[in-house]
């Protein structure tokens, strides 16, 4: 059994501003990023513990260079810098029997979710596909489910497991905190919260479920971007074949969705050269 990680760092256990997720944030980030590390862990020991031969960690978060890799442990293969093609499933393409995605969070404009946004909170107000609002969850979790692998297992607050719920049911969710307000929650700690997941990663590979494999939307697909500001939508409707909507919304329809993700990469990207 291949199993692969994605790991972002909102969604980790007593994280909840902008300063422990940012290497500005000094002192903070440095805290964070070990958590994250411990957390990537923790779901490995159990993956390699319910039989997987290999586990595959993708460093999904900012710079992609969080994870202390001399932490980690030593079994696991690690992917980090960027850029990537496939960005937060980079490698989802090499065969994988299940993927778990760690430390996520809820998709932009959710209340009270611990530092909800979308690949790029200054550049991305919200992303629609096929006329659904979606977030890295669920965008993700369809590249992979594009490469026919089930995203078995998640970890993150309490309203990543709500927006979880409406797209694979069937999918263990580990909640390591509850939150309050967009920068407050209640946690569990760090030694619980790694509990947690490694129960969780356990009960997903125990039993790996077809129904956790979300496929893409059929063909013609619609990408709908709304940027931040008209002057990022200005610089990514540069990109052809996108279709500008209104001010600040653009979009691109294709027929293969892992074209689609990669043509709403370019159009974020682009929107971040304007700044805001």
């Amino acid at each position: 059994m291949r199993v692969y990680v994605s790991s972002d760092i909102e969604g980790v256990a007593g994280v909840v501003n902008a300063e422990q997720t940012s290497p500005s944030g000094a002192i903070e980030y440095q805290r964070a990023r070990r958590l994250m590390t411990f957390e990537v862990n923790a779901a490995a020991r159990a993956a390699f513990e319910a039989g997987a031969a290999a586990v595959v960690v993708n460093d999904a978060h900012g710079p992609n260079t969080n994870l202390l890799v001399e932490e980690l442990d030593e079994r696991v293969e690690l992917l980090t810098g960027r850029p990537k093609p496939l960005n937060m499933v980079q490698g989802i393409d090499e065969g994988f029997d299940a993927a778990l995605f760690l430390g996520y969070h809820a998709r932009p404009g959710t209340a009270e979710a611990i530092l909800d946004h979308a690949y790029m909170g200054s550049v991305v107000d919200g992303i629609q596909l096929a006329g659904e609002p979606q977030g890295e969850f669920g965008l993700n979790a369809m590249l992979a489910g594009a490469f026919g692998v089930p995203v078995v297992m998640a970890s993150g607050d309490d309203k990543l497991a709500t927006e979880i719920e409406a797209l694979l049911p069937d999918a263990e969710v580990a909640v390591v905190k509850w939150a309050a307000s967009r920068t407050a929650a209640r946690t569990l700690t760090p030694a619980t919260a790694r509990v947690a997941i490694a129960s969780a990663v356990t009960r997903a590979l125990r039993d790996i479920r077809a129904e956790c494999l979300l496929p893409p939307p059929e063909p013609p697909i619609d990408l709908e971007v709304r940027f931040v500001s008209t002057a990022q939508a200005d610089l990514a409707a540069l990109l052809p074949g996108a279709e500008r909507v209104d001010g600040r919304t653009l979009r691109y329809v294709g027929d293969d969705y892992v074209q689609v993700f990669k043509t709403c990469r370019a159009l974020l990207l682009l929107g971040a050269a304007a700044g805001r």
